[in-house]
């Protein structure tokens, strides 16, 4: 019998996270981080390939890797992803470093990472499990 959308199963179970800024952006282990003349920061993700896509790159030479230049504020981010560093950490020296509002530089670095986690760039630790 299901009740509200419970079917008695057990689902994964997740951390809760109860305060988006404490959790750790780790870079994946796929990114390959260079840096230009500028000292600008630039993100390189290429994916593991099998199958039609392996044989694809090795005949033809395509490029299916992820590419993300980055400006200032995504390079101090982005210094600042060592697995020590939380978001509030990175939140707190973005404010003092380029002197904007608390609010704009947390909803930015939200941004930011939701980005890169959807390129499968970054991952967040929660703090007490497994990254």
């Amino acid at each position: 019998m299901r009740l509200f959308g419970w079917s008695g199963k057990r689902r994964n179970v997740r951390p809760v996270i109860v305060d988006r800024f404490a959790v750790i952006p780790l870079l994946s282990e796929t990114v390959e981080l260079r840096r230009d003349s500028d000292g600008n920061a630039h993100l390189r993700e290429a994916p593991n390939l099998n199958g039609l896509r392996k044989k694809v790159v090795e005949l033809l030479g395509h490029d299916y890797s992820r590419k993300v230049q980055l400006d200032e504020y995504g390079t101090l981010f982005i210094d600042m992803v060592d697995g020590s560093n939380r978001l509030s950490d990175i939140v707190d020296r973005m404010v003092a470093e380029f002197g904007k509002e608390r609010k704009d530089v947390e909803e930015g670095v939200v941004l930011f990472t939701k980005k890169l986690m959807t390129l499968n760039m970054l991952k967040l630790k929660v703090e007490g499990s497994e990254a």
